[in-house]
């Protein structure tokens, strides 16, 4: 469904860039149809020792953190990238700093803070709006490939402007707003044991998703909440178990008639998700999982995946 094309390079010791294309199926009709876009693009200007200033299509910092301590992206996103409380990548402007916290000099305080389109990378800017994102964290970035521990918050603000019906266009009308996310998260590594948790709040989120073909829209407040645990068994090398959680409270009463009085219930989504990862070899991994989907008070769906993964 998807292919990654990424090359980056150093231009001096203080300046380098990254360019990543991705080749996507569309999967809109019965048709094979691919079309390839630019993810980032971005040129890194390293201003001091520490200190890295972004520009063009980059990254954003929302996620960027907690997906590393998920460490399974092959078998599904992030709660908030799932959800699309923010976009994996944008057009902007970007200042990172990083430097050694004064008390454990083997630990690092960071923080990002990122002004960009707010339409996210596929999409064009379509109003004067910028959304501004910020992330503050402490201690190791990528439990995935190290042991330690992070934890951390993120913050995004970004203004939606009204948008007027129009009959002949087919638009009905939206109410302007200014929404926010803001979440904590954390990680740890270590004794072959990989978890994580992040719990995130929305506010007057101006958006729609589509889960298991479910419409998902989001309430003045909404939530996100994400469990997740890796650990890796001594007695078989590159064998692991894998289990994890997500619940989403869209903030919304859903006042559907499942039964022969009408009764509210809340229109929440819970995802578990549990299996073992194989690491055949370097390059080559597959993981056999169940993944279980629960909407409101509704029956469980439940699917069995077979995922492979290939890097070269």
């Amino acid at each position: 469904n998807r292919v990654y094309l990424t090359y980056k390079n150093e231009i001096s010791d203080k300046v380098s860039f990254k360019f990543q294309a991705v080749m996507q199926n569309t999967n809109e009709s019965e048709k094979t149809a691919y079309y390839m876009y630019i993810k980032k693009a971005h040129l890194d200007l390293n201003v001091t020792d520490g200190a890295k200033l972004i520009i063009g299509m980059q990254g954003m910092n929302m996620f960027n953190v907690s997906e590393k301590n998920w460490g399974n992206r092959f078998l599904s996103k992030t709660a908030l990238d799932i959800n699309k409380w923010s976009a994996s990548a944008d057009l902007g402007v970007g200042a990172k700093l990083s430097m050694n916290c004064p008390f454990i000099e083997s630990n690092k305080i960071s923080g990002s803070l990122l002004v960009t389109n707010g339409e996210g990378y596929k999409s064009t800017s379509s109003d004067n709006n910028e959304k501004i994102s910020f992330q503050a964290m402490y201690g190791e970035g990528r439990l995935d490939k190290k042991d330690g521990f992070n934890i951390g918050a993120v913050y995004s603000t970004l203004t939606y402007d009204e948008v007027e019906a129009d009959i002949d266009e087919d638009i009905d009308a939206e109410s302007g707003g200014t929404e926010t996310v803001m979440g904590v998260f954390s990680g740890f590594s270590g004794f072959g044991l990989r978890f994580g948790l992040e719990y995130h709040m929305g506010t007057d989120l101006n958006l729609e998703v589509k889960i298991n073909d479910d419409d998902i829209s989001y309430g003045s407040s909404s939530t996100l909440m994400s469990f997740y645990a890796n650990y890796s068994l001594s007695f078989i090398d590159g064998l692991s178990l894998m289990g994890r959680y997500d619940m989403a409270d869209p903030g919304i009463e859903d006042n559907t008639d499942t039964t022969d009085r009408n009764e509210s219930t809340e229109d929440d989504v819970s995802t578990m998700m549990a299996g073992i990862i194989y690491k055949c070899t370097d390059g080559l991994t597959f993981s056999p999982h169940i993944v279980q989907t629960t909407k409101g008070t509704g029956n469980p769906m439940t699917d069995f995946n077979l995922s492979f993964q290939f890097k070269f």
